[in-house]
């Protein structure tokens, strides 16, 4: 598992560690300022001491001490001890500071999703319960908290962490209290308490040493140690969590953009102009406060007009695309008249079209008409005429002497018109006249010479002879005739 989290360090060097003891104890007799101390997981805290106070001082001071001191002849210009060289130059040894890893908003998630892992993990197959994980977690914090403290001293050569509590039984996240000796001195070689001197001591060059008011190097000193130290609380946890769970965890530090405090060595040089500053600040503030309430109401009234304002913009915009969308409906509506109105009158126009291509239909009908009427006149004035003509044929047959009989009927014109065809002559029609002339003149002929002739046969005319006349075999047009 994998976890960005942040880990600082914050230098409090105007709290006296002697104060803060009665905070750091955490005891349940005492009316805390802090109400999210939880009493049941005080029993997590550490507490530790690194190195003894006392002895550190006297190692930084003693030899300076012991040495101004054989220079003085008079005794009430000799210090006797570190703790009256202290009190005479109104100096605090010591400075406090707080390490805090991670934040509650990035250890939460953390701690169910490491729950989960471990529940999966078989060295703790059914053997941990959320109430023994807790207890677990809250002991490796404290755990790595503790690494911390015990290697600073190695990291640092020039401050000495004296005295530490973890705390893991409040609201927030996991930190640790510490007292911490600077060990620097001036340019003049005389022992320092202040922490940026200790720490030009630590990074900076010999030149850098003998410097004075180098505030850029101060604060990329104060960087550098911060970053120093922020690192090595992440690897210390790191290593408790390495140890203490079976499922790997790896921290790695993420920054939040938030800047460094400010050295306390400046803090003191620049205490009265601060103090001043903040009156000022609190006047300003109350100033501003009436200023903000004005300017409030001045911007109340303005965001009011300008929402007025926005409201009208928007209802003229509205409207204009009202507008817009009514001239574009409007418009698509008169193209849509305009195009049936096209349609219309092309409609109208072949329409018109077809109407004349009907009465040229019409009247070429009524012309059609008018000649099958002609035709029909003159068919009929035809076979008005052909039947006189059939009757006339019919009465030439009579006349030659023949009467042709159908069924006891005279069939003359049937023959005549070709319907009949008489076996004997085999022919209708005017040739039958033919024959029936020449073959009258024959008998004629015959008469006067003395002879006389036979009737021939009647056949029809055509080959086959129709079904009614074939049927009758009496008369001229019989079998036997």
């Amino acid at each position: 598992m994998e976890l960005k989290t942040t880990a600082t360090v914050n230098v409090q060097s105007s709290k006296k560690w002697s104060g803060l003891q009665h905070h750091m104890e955490h005891n349940p007799n005492v009316n805390h300022s802090n109400k999210d101390i939880n009493q049941s997981l005080t029993k997590y805290n550490v507490h530790g001491v690194i190195a003894h106070r006392d002895k550190i001082l006297k190692q930084h001071y003693g030899h300076f001490i012991t040495e101004h001191d054989a220079k003085q002849k008079r005794s009430d210009r000799k210090y006797g001890s570190v703790t009256a060289y202290l009190e005479k130059q109104h100096g605090q040894p010591d400075i406090t500071a707080v390490a805090t890893f991670g934040s509650k908003e990035l250890l939460e998630p953390f701690t169910e999703q490491l729950y989960q892992e471990a529940l999966r993990n078989q060295a703790f197959k059914g053997n941990l319960s959320r109430v023994n994980f807790n207890r677990h977690l809250l002991a490796t914090y404290a755990y790595g908290l503790k690494k911390y403290a015990q290697g600073f001293n190695r990291r640092n050569s020039h401050i000495t962490l004296t005295e530490y509590y973890a705390h893991l039984d409040e609201g927030g996240a996991p930190h640790l209290h510490y007292e911490a000796i600077p060990r620097g001195h001036t340019t003049t070689g005389k022992p320092s308490e202040r922490l940026t001197r200790a720490l030009l001591a630590q990074y900076g060059t010999d030149k850098e040493k003998q410097a004075k008011g180098n505030k850029e190097k101060n604060m990329e000193y104060m960087r550098k140690w911060r970053n120093q130290e922020d690192q090595a609380l992440v690897r210390c946890m790191n290593a408790a969590f390495k140890e203490r769970f079976k499922t790997p965890v790896k921290f790695e530090l993420t920054r939040t953009g938030l800047a460094l405090k400010l050295p306390m060595e400046l803090y003191k040089k620049h205490a009265d102009e601060i103090v001043k500053l903040k009156q000022i600040k609190e006047n300003l503030e109350t100033k501003n406060k009436a200023l903000q309430a004005s300017v409030d109401r001045e911007n109340k009234r303005s965001e009011e007009l300008k929402q007025a304002n926005d409201d009208l913009a928007e209802k003229l915009r509205r409207e204009e695309i009202d507008r817009i969308r009514r001239k574009k409906e409007q418009a698509k509506e008169r193209a849509e008249l305009d195009k049936k109105h096209e349609d219309i009158e092309r409609q109208k126009q072949e329409q018109a079209k077809e109407r004349a291509e009907l009465d040229k239909k019409h009247e070429y009908i009524e012309q059609q008409k008018q000649k099958i009427v002609v035709a029909k006149r003159n068919l009929d004035a035809e076979r008005e005429q052909n039947n006189q003509f059939y009757v006339l044929l019919g009465k030439a047959y009579s006349l030659l002497g023949k009467n042709f009989q159908y069924k006891g009927k005279n069939v003359n014109y049937e023959v005549a018109k070709g319907k009949l065809v008489p076996r004997e002559f085999n022919k209708s029609g005017v040739p039958l006249l033919a024959d029936l002339i020449r073959t009258s003149a024959v008998e004629r002929l015959k008469q006067l010479q003395g002879l006389t002739l036979n009737h021939g046969i009647v056949t029809h005319h055509d080959q086959t002879p129709s079904k009614s006349l074939s049927k009758s075999r009496d008369d001229d047009f019989g079998p036997d005739l």
